[in-house]
């Protein structure tokens, strides 16, 4: 079966002439006169290559990228641009939006057959790839990590691979800037790495009893320091130091300490992602009845009814209304973590008004 190319691109000659040119190629070819109907297009065919001009008027090539780039349906599809555009600021666009490749114009037959089969050879080792690996993804990791993983992934190679063949054209500042790039986005495959391997290990865990009773025997001491100090630190990392408010209660807690702070970490990144700045995030424990109850108060976004008895691994909410990151573990980590060490765990939420999550441990 012939692979599908749109063309995308406002002015009718040249689009035309790619059209005329790929067809006599072999290619299934499509085309668009802008950029909105190149999405509509883009859903319709779902090609396996898309040409865009950058220059068109009311929506134009960064904005068609944008689009197609947040429907799940056109989300991984090659996507080359059509410019006259050549500088340095607009490859770092390009790049930061998603785009594979470039096609400078004026162009020439052999440029246009270049680009689009060095992009088609891609494809095929990609696709072929794909097949050996995704099984093996989706048993170990699950498809929802995978494409999470796929994000930072990309823009590691995709930085990196701009600065080994423009790093000599480069100004130092421009350089450090797309270091820095590559970094963030290895920081946050670091992160997404590191969450997953947690849960598995939680999950272990559970079957394993050996381990299990050395780790319930452990406790914490001072428990108000430890609760401070994470809190702190997350608000910092938030940006938000001035909108978290504590009501600490001093005991000892019947829980391994690096566990108590994964299952604090989580779910007051959790309050941080889904609550406005300038908003406060309560942290409040007290003791009652042996036990040490921990609410964490934010509001923020909510949830439904719905959406909280649905809680799993691999969820994300409202994810349009917020910028939020990452696969959904967090929640799922901290009711593992309270399951292992006989700890108790609830949600008290209304859309629009906020969330309550109150933490059960034991005194020890």
């Amino acid at each position: 079966m012939a692979l599908k190319i749109l063309v995308i691109e406002d002015n009718q000659q040249v689009r035309e002439n790619i059209v005329e040119i790929l067809d006599n190629e072999g290619f299934d070819m499509h085309q668009a006169e802008n950029g909105i109907i190149g999405i509509e297009q883009s859903k319709k065919v779902q090609p396996d290559l898309i040409l865009c001009d950058i220059m068109m008027p009311d929506m134009d090539g960064y904005d068609v990228l944008i689009h197609l780039r947040k429907n799940i349906l056109t989300s991984t599809i090659p996507f080359i641009f059509l410019t006259a555009k050549d500088t340095r600021e607009d490859l770092r666009k390009g790049m930061q939006l998603g785009a594979d490749d470039y096609i400078s114009k004026p162009f020439t037959i052999d440029e246009i057959l270049d680009a689009v089969n060095t992009r088609i050879h891609r494809i095929k080792e990609f696709k072929k790839k794909s097949e050996e690996k995704l099984n093996e993804l989706t048993e170990n990791l699950g498809l929802p990590i995978a494409k999470e993983i796929n994000e930072p992934l990309k823009a590691i190679i995709g930085f990196s691979g701009m600065v080994i063949t423009e790093y000599n054209q480069m100004e130092k500042a421009e350089l450090v800037e797309f270091v820095s790039l590559i970094y963030n986005a290895g920081m946050k495959l670091n992160k997404i790495v590191l969450k997953t391997m947690l849960y598995y290990r939680l999950e272990a865990l559970s079957v394993q009893q050996d381990d299990m009773k050395d780790l319930l025997n452990q406790k914490i001491n001072n428990s108000k320091k430890i609760t401070e100090g994470i809190c702190k630190d997350i608000a910092k990392s938030a940006g938000r130091t001035d909108d978290l408010m504590l009501m600490l209660e001093e005991c000892d807690l019947r829980i391994p300490e690096h566990f108590y702070k994964e299952l604090l970490k989580e779910l007051l990144e959790n309050a941080f992602n889904f609550s406005p700045k300038n908003t406060l995030i309560k942290v409040i424990s007290g003791i009652e009845k042996h036990k040490m109850i921990i609410s964490i108060i934010d509001e923020g976004i909510g949830m439904s009814d719905a959406q909280i008895s649905n809680i799993g691994a691999f969820m994300q909410f409202n994810k349009d209304v917020y910028n939020q990151e990452g696969i959904g573990l967090g929640i799922t980590i901290a009711k593992r973590i309270l399951r292992l060490f006989d700890g108790s765990f609830s949600i008290n939420s209304k859309q629009g008004m906020g969330t309550i999550v109150k933490v059960v441990l034991n005194v020890g």
